[in-house]
């Protein structure tokens, strides 16, 4: 592993983040490479896949949509402040339309820009091992991170350049595929990579070197198969939330199942600079043990707060490792910057420690040598119970919600060595906690009793189990089932009773944005094929209610 990562660093980092052209980019360094092989491009794109979840959130006073940001580009901190995760603390200023929602061109373009970037490698590293002998692992691996990417990509701006990209100066003006063509397509690329891996069981000793995500596996086929599970999560997400606007070629698994277990990436990271994880990295302590100033300037939410304090649902077992102080952790309604705005703690309110060396190594953020996580095994099993409830797959639905809330205790029960922290008990403690919710369906799913329940049961759980991991695949949940419920009345709900900044300016129903809007990049370089006519506030993703 540790050699990996130096030269994912050393040798390959040139190679996508700075010549590996962007799908618009047609200029060339010669003083640069512009080509690599296989084994040292695909471990240095998985890791850039796993930075675009938390990336780097910006130096204080500059909110992270604003044009000064450093932000690398980060989907869950955008999707956790929409969402009802995060909020504004108290004390700091200047937020713009992080509060009123009202999205510019150049709000979180670097989503894009960094999506592209990765897509461009990946694409790379398909390119270059298609066909070729001892390279159907590799090929296989990219066409699943490909999917996966560009379903990021589609779920906030709807239709984006897709066939027509990734090919450099062969196509510099790309057009825009549709949304639902594009689903179809990622569906796609899951099955040709488990028609790879299946026909490659195990793990070559090149791919295993490579495979920053599952190459620490017990074996090269249990390696393998967490590869088939993760295609096949990632399809069965696409087809859920597709539904029937998508013409899926087909709506079937392979027998391998689905992911049992987080799919996380490490490179090796550690105390290094430039090494950490990317979430300690950028919202916890730099290398040298500098609290990040810009984790202190945020707080949860008293609507988030309300799953784990009893307003909503009674959770102190996991309040205890996602927030700093627990259930008394300081919470802000979004918008609000009274004096009655709650303030953030130093680095942050979800981290359980004292200093960059004396911590918990649970929660959230484990420690800069943990694993960045892809998918969750909590988000898998969510993704079953629904499929099981609307009939797509067989089984029992609240089987597979149990093993969901099992699953988030055991995420968060994780050490940044893997292991579960001595003293807890992830099953035990998910038993209690739907006994101590004992009269509530959206925690005992034996107690909703329609399918709307059911549906809200899932999702709730789900939205919990992504606090702060996964901000935007809970923003797109929302989006699509309306749940958790929100109360859009801001003159008539509590803050504890609504995700809506209270500064908002959405004119839509629910007062909530819909979308982000095109890149400014995209109306200066490719002006001709984007969408016009797009309104943050009314122009809905394509799957959503």
């Amino acid at each position: 592993m540790k050699k990996i990562f130096i030269l994912f660093f050393a040798a390959t980092v040139g190679i996508s983040l700075s010549s590996c052209k962007k799908y618009l980019d047609i200029n060339t360094n010669t003083n640069q490479p512009t080509s690599g092989t296989p084994e040292l491009v695909l471990p240095q794109a998985l890791t850039a896949v796993a930075g675009l979840t938390w990336g780097q959130v910006p130096l204080e006073g500059t909110p992270p949509n604003s044009a000064n940001a450093t932000t690398s580009g980060s989907f869950n901190f955008y999707g956790s402040q929409v969402v009802g995760y995060v909020s504004n603390g108290g004390g700091v200023s200047g937020w713009g339309a992080i509060i009123s929602y009202d999205y510019a061109s150049t709000d979180w373009q670097r989503l894009w820009n960094n999506s592209y970037d990765v897509a461009t490698d990946l694409q790379y590293v398909i390119d270059n091992t298609e066909g070729k002998a001892g390279y159907a692992q590799f090929n296989a691996a990219a066409k699943v991170m490909k999917a996966y990417t560009f379903q990021r990509l589609v779920d906030q701006y709807g239709d984006v350049p897709y066939s027509d990209a990734l090919k450099g100066a062969a196509s510099v003006t790309p057009k825009y595929d549709k949304a639902t063509d594009i689903y179809k397509s990622l569906a796609d690329l899951c099955d040709a990579a488990i028609v790879a891996f299946k026909a490659n069981p195990a793990a070559a000793s090149n791919f295993k070197g490579a495979d920053v995500m599952f190459g620490s596996s017990s074996s090269t086929t249990v390696e393998i198969t967490r590869w088939i599970q993760l295609a096949n999560t990632l399809k069965l997400r696409l087809i859920l939330r597709g539904g029937t606007k998508v013409a899926f070629t087909n709506k079937t698994f392979d027998a391998a199942g689905f992911l049992t277990d987080d799919a996380q990436v490490n490179p090796g990271y550690g105390k290094v600079s430039g090494k950490q994880n990317p979430g300690w990295n950028g919202f916890t302590y730099s290398f040298a043990g500098a609290a990040v100033a810009a984790g202190a300037q945020y707080t949860p939410t008293p609507f988030i707060m309300g799953f784990y304090n009893g307003s909503k649902l009674s959770d102190v077992a996991r309040a205890n490792v996602v927030y700093k102080s627990g259930t008394a952790t300081a919470t802000n309604q979004l918008g609000n910057q009274l004096a009655t705005a709650g303030r953030g703690a130093v680095p942050n309110s979800w981290f359980r420690g004292t200093s960059s060396t004396s911590y918990e190594s649970i929660g959230i953020f484990k420690g800069p040598d943990a694993a960045q996580p892809i998918l969750l095994a909590a988000d898998s099993y969510f993704l079953q119970a629904e499929a099981i409830q609307t009939g797509l797959l067989t089984g029992a639905a609240q089987t597979a919600f149990n093993s969901g809330i099992q699953a988030s205790f055991r995420y968060l029960y994780k050490t940044n060595t893997g292991a579960i922290a001595a003293g807890k008990d992830p099953v035990a403690d998910a038993a209690a906690y739907q006994v101590a919710n004992a009269g509530s369906y959206l925690a005992n799913y034996n107690l909703a009793l329609t399918p709307a329940q059911q549906l809200e049961a899932i999702i709730t759980q789900k939205y919990i189990a992504l606090n702060l991991i996964f901000g935007d695949e809970a923003w797109n949940e929302y989006r699509r089932t309306g749940y958790p419920a929100s109360n859009s009345d801001i003159n008539q709900a509590t803050p504890a009773q609504t995700i809506v900044s209270i500064a908002g300016l959405s004119t839509a129903a629910d007062k909530l944005p819909a979308r982000l809007l095109y890149p400014s990049t995209e109306f200066t370089y490719n002006s001709a094929n984007v969408p016009s006519g797009i309104n943050k506030y009314t122009s809905k993703i394509f799957w959503a209610r």
